[in-house]
């Protein structure tokens, strides 16, 4: 946090920052793997439904989900973990981001963002299997909101004028947003092109989910690392943003254009247009690369 900040509240921030650590490291892993076998055991029992219609229409479905019941037990744990891996790194530079050191704002923001994106991630599973047979709350929003609590009260907190942090607040949602949509919808390109029952040969509109795939992917590492980036006020870190964004856009307008069951991809258009929109008003660059301290 900039040094220009009361010491109180860098206190009160570097605070929420350590109380959501030890939740990263003492609570978070334990939701993501209680998750895990509830969302499995839907999978399952809609794979069994899908395959007692005995259509074709419904064994492709079957076999769709037979690889994304895999990909659930793999990215749950995998998120999980790196939850806590970030906890761990925010208790380390506790001390140094309440001394004001400015690699430390960057590094502190990308460990919050993990939780952040982790649980946006494993809300739409659990919310198609769980939450559709059974109702309840998405633990998965917990895991959220331990990450976007303190993301948001270190951006929002640190001394500033009301243009900063109406900058800061917009640009940083939406990177998190951005990374977290194009990781998910990666995800779902890679168990259409991977899990479909005609593979290795590709089915009618399946090569387009190589792009949806590793360019949404792409997307996400690029934009994951312009948080990092950007919180230390690097100009490599809005080259990341608006190279990622473009990324976004391009491979999820063309995977939406082929593949249009959903809106997913092109929601992914629509925040790569609003960030890179975002990045090219003059003020916004200009803030996000200088310290204003009000």
């Amino acid at each position: 946090m900039l040094l220009s900040t009361s010491r109180q509240v860098r206190l009160a921030v570097v605070t929420l920052v350590v109380i959501a650590a030890i939740l990263m490291i003492a609570v978070i892993p334990f939701i993501g793997f209680d998750m895990v076998n509830p969302i499995v055991q839907g999978q399952q029992a809609r794979i069994e439904k899908f395959k007692a219609e005995g259509t074709p229409e419904m064994a492709v479905q079957a076999a769709l989900l037979e690889l994304t019941v895999w990909l659930v037990s793999f990215f749950y744990p995998f998120w999980s973990v790196l939850s806590l891996a970030a906890g761990i790194a925010l208790l380390v530079i506790a001390k140094d981001l309440y001394n004001g050191e400015k690699w430390a704002r960057g590094f502190a923001l990308l460990c919050l963002a993990i939780p952040a994106m982790g649980g946006a991630y494993m809300i739409v599973p659990w919310m198609n299997f769980v939450g559709s047979v059974k109702g309840g709350f998405p633990p998965a929003v917990i895991i959220m909101s331990i990450g976007l609590i303190p993301y948001f009260a270190l951006l929002l907190l640190e001394k500033g004028d009301w243009m900063q942090k109406v900058v800061d607040f917009l640009v940083f949602l939406m990177l998190g947003v951005i990374s977290a949509e194009s990781f998910a919808n990666g995800h779902a390109a890679f168990r259409i092109l991977y899990g479909h029952p005609k593979r290795p040969l590709f089915a009618e509109d399946i090569s387009i989910t190589y792009v949806g795939w590793l360019g949404l992917w792409i997307s996400a590492a690029l934009t994951i690392a312009a948080i990092y980036l950007l919180g230390n006020r690097k100009l490599s870190g809005w080259y990341y943003a608006y190279i990622g964004a473009w990324v976004a856009i391009i491979a999820g307008g063309a995977t939406h254009y082929v593949r249009h069951a959903t809106n997913d991809y092109l929601y992914n258009v629509l925040m790569g247009v609003s960030l890179v929109v975002m990045l090219l008003i003059p003020v916004f660059k200009q803030r996000l690369l200088k310290e204003y301290s009000g």
